[in-house]
């Protein structure tokens, strides 16, 4: 699974890509790139060795190596977990690899490296039920600094970790009541470290992010989020999206259930035969009681599935008309800044894992005859549904094939990608080392006339155009526009070469119109009561040149007035039908200028003229354009 990025860790991410490309990961890589801090969202014990790494490996591989490590991390912690629950070495291993390659934690791997440092959970709890044993210093210490570890790792572990510890304590000592002696006096010392624990927790947030207690309405999501970052009781009970055989149909249930923007929440399967196991080694302990030490755990581990389970589902659900209220209803009025209860799936999922270990434990040490080769079978089946395929375990870091085109080429080049500005694409410049950048400022769009020449003016190489943008269609012809060259045709963008000489005058950018409109190979931009250019005269001295607009007033014949730096130069009628209108000569000084477009009669509402629901109000609409120059002066 990890060879694939192992390969080139600078260049790939670990996980497949189950909601399309989010912000999280590349977010996290830019922290590590930025000075340590200490700020209120700050979750030290994962950004800072990220950052140390990131000083040394760079910031992707920084964010593989955090994920990466989690693996056989969380393995050996589930696996010491379950030997303190005298699981059979065999038994131990099984729960071991389950836990670490649950479904929860690869998906999580593939977005959220903080929510992917699930070893610390089985950490904390081997620190909670060994202080309960025998509550010496060295104990207390170990549950102090395992309680940091997991809240200081990330939020959410500690705020699972803080609502699962009253029941986790209580079945553990119920269990083991009669284990060791003095079983009050050993209760009271280990709830009174948690509670001393407790409090000085408190007091450093106040200290130092005193707003997150005196106003978490300030840091709270919508309580309608819930829902969506909620696990469906079915989310336990579907294979994962990573199977590679039933990925596609799996897609389709989640798809057809409505689930869209939770979907990477819901990855939460525990697999059938790791159930199975589970419900043998529970109906070992409720039939043959404890012939096998191990087994009297059971009932600690089926409380604490329980609650987590009951704690990952959404606040409400009605039944018979009567609306049920959960733990998650209660939990975000205490802490309204967490929303994605179905992180506590993690909880469910170690526990199913012991509760599997428990199952092979017993059927290992059975005299009956079948019960090895049962045994073989569920975890035939277990592996048979968390089986993934390495492949499609890791992306490239690179939005689309042409970036990564763009970034093996050699010597200095400068791009446009015919993208906004957003929270997706936010990462892509600095990923590029700033080879590569988004639409914004003078660049509005690709689809303007003599996109080219601007290009080259503004010192641009080349343009990229992913496939499916708003401008692919503009360039999905075949054929380069004026003023460029195909360099790369790729499955998923089209990368150009810009070929057209600087030109003497161009449009450098518009303000006042609205986004371009297509239709077919025609677009267009509308304007209201006015819109401007900044047009910008490169030579040393004024330029004579005639512009040349492409028009159509929208609903009935209108007067159009042009005016260079503020002083009228042209007014016309600009008919309903689409023409073009020379406006010039007009004398350019050198520098730059604008060039304004004034509707004098004003817009029209598009309101009980059009039936498309658009409320604007239109003037014109500009599709192409061009300069033409008649003499430079000296």
């Amino acid at each position: 699974m990890a060879w694939p990025v192992l390969r080139a860790p600078s260049d790939r991410i670990f996980g497949m890509e189950i909601v399309g490309r989010h912000h999280d990961p590349f977010t996290v890589m830019a922290q590590f790139e930025r000075p340590l801090g200490n700020g209120i969202y700050a979750q030290p014990l994962t950004d800072i060795p990220g950052a140390l790494i990131a000083r040394v490996a760079g910031p992707v591989a920084a964010y593989n190596w955090l994920v990466l490590l989690t693996f056989p991390l969380s393995a050996a912690f589930a696996y010491l977990l379950a030997r303190h629950l005298c699981l059979a070495p065999a038994g131990a291993a099984v729960a071991a690899v389950v836990f670490a390659f649950s479904p929860f934690h690869l998906a999580q791997a593939a977005y959220h490296p903080h929510i992917a440092q699930t070893q610390w959970l089985p950490f904390y709890l081997l620190a909670l039920w060994r202080c309960v044993d025998r509550p010496t210093p060295w104990a207390i210490a170990w549950l102090a600094a395992a309680t940091a570890t997991v809240t200081l790792s990330n939020f959410y572990s500690g705020f699972i970790a803080a609502v699962i510890t009253p029941v986790a304590l209580l079945a553990y000592w119920l269990v083991g009541l009669r284990t060791h002696p003095q079983p009050l006096r050993r209760l009271a010392i280990t709830a009174g470290t948690l509670t001393a624990i407790a409090a000085a927790g408190l007091a450093y947030v106040s200290l130092t992010a005193g707003e997150v207690v005196t106003n978490r309405s300030a840091f709270a999501f919508p309580k309608a989020d819930l829902s969506h970052y909620s696990a469906k009781w079915v989310s336990y009970l579907v294979p994962p999206i990573e199977h590679p055989l039933l990925a596609q149909s799996v897609f389709r249930f989640w798809h057809d259930a409505g689930v869209r923007e939770g979907l990477l929440e819901q990855q939460v399967s525990l697999g059938w035969g790791f159930v199975a196991l589970g419900l043998v080694a529970i109906a070992w302990w409720l039939i043959r009681g404890r012939r096998i030490e191990s087994t009297r755990w059971v009932p600690v581990l089926v409380v604490v599935a329980f609650t987590a389970l009951l704690c990952s589902l959404s606040p409400e659900q009605s039944d018979g008309g009567f609306p049920m209220l959960r733990p998650s209803a209660w939990l975000y009025e205490l802490a309204p800044m967490f929303r994605a209860y179905a992180r506590f799936g993690s909880v469910v999922q170690l526990m199913v894992a012991l509760l599997a270990g428990l199952g092979v434990t017993v059927l290992v040490s059975s005299k009956w005859a079948g019960a090895r080769a049962l045994c073989a079978l569920l975890l035939a089946l277990g592996a048979a549904e968390y089986a993934v395929r390495p492949s499609a375990l890791w992306r490239d870091v690179m939005p689309t094939t042409a970036h990564r085109w763009v970034m093996d080429q050699p010597g200095p080049m400068q791009v446009l990608d015919c993208v906004p500005y957003s929270l997706p694409s936010a990462s892509v410049p600095w990923l590029t080392g700033h080879r590569v950048r988004l639409l914004g400022g003078p660049f509005s769009d690709c689809g303007e006339s003599h996109v080219a020449h601007k290009l080259a003016a503004e010192g641009f190489t080349h343009l990229l155009i992913r496939r499916g943008s708003d401008d692919a269609a503009a360039f999905g012809s075949g054929r380069a526009p004026e003023g460029t060259a195909v360099a790369a045709r790729l499955k998923d963008g089209l990368v150009l070469k810009v070929t057209a000489a600087v030109p003497a005058i161009y449009t450098a950018e518009m303000t006042g119109f609205f986004p371009r409109e297509r239709d077919g190979d025609r677009s267009w931009r509308w304007m209201g009561a006015q819109a401007a250019w900044t047009v910008v005269n490169r030579s040393a001295g004024p330029i004579v040149a005639t512009l040349s607009l492409e028009l159509s007033a929208f609903h009935h014949e209108r007067p159009f007035e042009v005016r260079v730096d503020g002083r009228p130069v042209y007014s016309f009628q600009v008919e309903p039908a689409r023409r073009i209108y020379d406006i010039g000569p007009l004398t350019i000084p050198s520098g730059s200028h604008q060039v304004a477009f004034h509707a004098t009669q004003g817009p029209t509402m598009t309101t009980g003229l059009v039936t498309n629901g658009d409320t604007r109000a239109l003037s014109f609409a500009l599709s192409t354009w061009s300069w033409t120059v008649r003499s430079e002066q000296p």
